[in-house]
């Protein structure tokens, strides 16, 4: 009797302390510092995509799947020359196995089903009404880490998500004609998206966060090109050109190695439901730099659901 109490003494000392470090973890300015880099060049990706997509027209299957290759065998290139050969091997709980089973799993959500449900909401919905769903996202995620990893969600902290999920629909606008079929493509892509922030909470990766990230997009990568070729999609590849280039390494680097490292890096500092907050940020930046680089226009929809999602940011971190 005497002993069980001194055990539950004890454990609820240890998640005191599990919690403190946590929040001491999200004051601390490099959480936010890699939170900041990774949607930055998240929100990137979308109007140096689009680009490709629809200026270049290169197939969007074979874009991604091409782009998550070669960023993923560079970041093994370098982790193997980094850490050793031994290190490169994908391991959980000293398992090979399962760490293998772990990183197809992450790249068939996160390279694979999220950008490729997004590829194939692009087809038939607008890209500003494709993010506002893909998006949604950290509400999914709140309720499933609510369920799953015992992340209390609170009535401000949904309040906060609401309120940032309505920030992106103003920021972005909303159109008056919708394709069924797409809208469900970008709620799958949200789905899985919040499914594998779960699954990489719940499951430590035995190795460098690198090699984590490596894996992931290479095996996505890899998913993404056998869709490509069932679709028999095909490129003339005479017809690149230096743009291309340049926004295709573009692609590869800050957008997919810098983005997806950062990514993992900061829900491994972080929780999941806060760190995915942070996500209402990426459409943001995605505007910003389709104004500069594609000439958008800068409109009254942008200023205040810009405002909005950072009153929901505040209210989120607040609690």
């Amino acid at each position: 009797m005497l002993r069980n109490k001194i055990l539950q003494v004890v454990m609820k000392s240890d998640e005191r302390a599990n919690l403190s470090n946590i929040k001491f973890q999200k004051k601390n300015p490099k959480y936010y510092l890699v939170i900041l880099f990774s949607t930055l060049f998240m929100g990137s990706s979308f109007p140096s995509g689009k680009f490709l997509i629809y200026n270049e027209s290169i197939p969007p299957f074979m874009l991604f799947g091409w782009r998550f290759i070669i960023a993923g065998l560079l970041l093994l290139i370098f982790c193997s020359y980094k850490y050793g050969m031994k290190e490169v091997v994908p391991q959980l709980n000293n398992s090979v196995s399962k760490g293998i089973l772990l990183v197809f799993g992450v790249g068939c959500l996160q390279t694979a089903g999220t950008m490729g449900m997004l590829s194939l909401a692009l087809m038939t919905l607008s890209s500003s009404l494709s993010s506002i769903i893909l998006f949604t996202n950290p509400l999914w995620l709140a309720l499933l880490a609510h369920a799953f990893l015992n992340e209390k969600i609170t009535i401000l902290k949904f309040t906060a998500l609401a309120l940032g999920v309505l920030g992106v629909v103003v920021c972005l606008g909303l159109e008056g004609e919708f394709d069924k079929r797409g809208i469900l493509f970008a709620f799958i892509g949200s789905l899985c998206w919040a499914l594998n922030t779960l699954i990489t909470k719940k499951n430590v990766f035995d190795k460098s966060i690198f090699v984590f990230t490596g894996w992931q997009l290479l095996l996505g990568g890899i998913v993404m090109l056998v869709v490509s070729y069932a679709f028999k999609e095909n490129y003339d590849y005479s017809l690149i050109n230096y743009w291309d280039i340049f926004w295709f390494i573009w692609l590869i680097i800050p957008a997919s190695i810098g983005s997806f490292s950062l990514w993992f890096m900061a829900l491994k500092i972080g929780g999941a439901t806060t760190t995915s907050s942070f996500l209402f940020l990426v459409p943001l930046f995605s505007l910003i730099f389709s104004i500069i680089f594609l000439h958008d226009v800068l409109n009254a929809h942008i200023i205040i659901g810009g405002l909005l999602i950072m009153v929901s940011l505040y209210l989120i971190n607040k609690n």
